[in-house]
């Protein structure tokens, strides 16, 4: 069997492969190692989504962390990722863990750790983790009807964690006549969004709000692909604004008014702009190596600087403190901002959404163009493709990219080229490209960022020619 491996997103496999009971309780038993050796905090938070069999993962998982003398406060039912965060952020727990697999197909699962403080954990901790795994001789367990009521608690944090957001941005009652949809995506975030928009006090509607463990067979994730019906029923009920969320509730999109799909890298230059402008925050942004460079010249543009990080939120969340900045986030739909957990998290997202329009007085759409103006214009596309691959395509990829550092005969003059695990091309007139390998599924991924589709699909092509993809 293979090892177990956290990626950019924690462990995350296949159901019945490598995501099974057996290495569940690995990971687990690993970390109350590193929890009674290290004499830290015998306490963990344990959420779970509504992915098949997280539930009873969650169980397993209890039943570990019990027999090695953790006390455990366990999800009395299906929960976000960021209230899991957040509920590890305010026992002041070493670690936490939800169980899911995000916004991957409804075939995998998977186990998210979280750090002090409500952090993603970081390199050096899964790391650890990793080699605890490898010197494991013994998994201690205590039955969980013995456990319940002792070591286990049935707990929920929901109402604390809303009231928190509610309390950053003075947000109860303020959104009457403001009309608002959500798709949930089947996703274990319903019963928060329900409890957000009634606080606020919105005209609201939730579709995909039932738990489906096949997500409808479509990845549950709040892609272009996937907001056909959120844009319908946006444009039908003529909502001022549609959100759409991922499985476990840390990535976001938005449909606008006009039905325009929006995503993280607009959404997060909104969220600086109006904290900074209309809110008299003072600092920088944070981005990761995938998001457009609009944060980037939007934050020169108010006097600041935007710190450009590698994939992984805990690089986003680590450099959002380490700079003081105002707010970080990345691409693929996550923000998170200080005086909240150091997680991406979607109904964050939403509360300063609905926040910059009541005061603001604009639509998004208007919010957005509003945006765009300040910086001189901005028109350029980003766009991002994947590709799935075999053991002999890696190989060969691997080759090409990361051992003779090759890369395509580049269209524009170039800045700069950084190697790492991913190799960025910076181009002289603002244009770049990116090739990675994803860190939560088998795909390797290409983004681009240009003055026009045609122009993004091109250097894409470039790349694709020379892996023969």
């Amino acid at each position: 069997m293979k090892k177990i491996k956290f990626g950019t997103g924690g462990f995350r496999a296949v159901i019945g492969e490598e995501f099974t009971r057996a290495n569940v309780v690995k990971i687990c038993q690993a970390m109350s190692n590193i929890i009674n050796e290290k004499n830290y905090k015998k306490n963990i938070c344990i959420g779970f989504d509504n992915r098949f069999m997280s539930e009873q993962c969650a169980v397993w998982c209890s039943e570990v962390f019990a027999g090695n003398g953790i006390k455990v406060h366990l999800f009395d039912c299906a929960t976000s990722t960021p209230v899991a965060m957040y509920a590890t952020k305010i026992n002041n727990n070493d670690f936490g863990i939800m169980i899911t697999a995000s916004h991957n197909p409804y075939e995998y699962n998977g186990i998210k750790v979280f750090a002090l403080e409500g952090r993603d954990a970081s390199v050096e901790q899964t790391q650890e983790i990793e080699r605890e795994i490898d010197k494991l001789s013994i998994i201690k367990r205590m039955a969980f009807d013995k456990a319940l009521g002792k070591m286990i608690i049935k707990k929920n944090y929901i109402v604390d964690y809303l009231i928190n957001i509610l309390n950053l941005f003075d947000l109860t009652e303020q959104g009457g006549g403001l009309k608002v949809v959500f798709d949930n995506k089947f996703g274990s975030t319903a019963k928060a969004i329900q409890m957000l928009s009634d606080k606020i006090g919105c005209e609201y509607k939730i579709i995909n709000e039932n738990r489906d463990a096949f997500f409808g067979f479509i990845p549950p994730a709040p892609t272009p692909e996937n907001i056909s019906d959120l844009r319908a029923e946006v444009l039908k009920t003529r909502a001022h604004i549609g959100f759409s969320l991922d499985a476990d509730g840390d990535r976001l999109a938005v449909i606008d008014e006009k039905g325009n799909y929006i995503d993280n890298n607009y959404i997060l230059a909104v969220a600086y702009y109006f904290f900074v402008k209309y809110y008299g925050k003072k600092g920088g942004s944070v981005k990761n190596i995938a998001t457009s460079n609009l944060l980037t010249v939007l934050t020169e543009k108010m006097g600041y600087k935007c710190y450009e990080v590698p994939v992984g939120f805990k690089y986003v969340s680590s450099a959002l403190i380490e700079n003081q900045a105002v707010v970080g986030g990345e691409s693929s739909g996550g923000l998170a901002i200080h005086g909240h957990i150091w997680g991406k998290d979607s109904l964050l997202a939403i509360a300063i959404c609905l926040k910059a329009m009541i005061v603001m007085k604009k639509t998004f759409s208007e919010i957005l163009k509003e945006v765009k103006e300040f910086v001189g214009g901005y028109e350029k596309v980003i766009c991002d493709k994947q590709y799935s691959y075999n053991s002999a395509q890696k190989e060969l990829i691997d080759k090409i990219l990361f051992q003779n550092k090759q890369t395509p005969q580049h269209r524009y003059k170039v800045s700069d080229v950084v190697y790492c695990d991913y190799i960025k091309v910076y181009y002289a007139n603002g244009n770049w490209s990116l090739i990675r390998f994803s860190g939560t599924e088998p795909i390797l991924r290409i983004v681009a960022e240009a003055d026009s589709g045609e122009e993004c699909q091109m250097i894409i092509k470039d790349w694709e020619e020379l892996l023969k993809l």
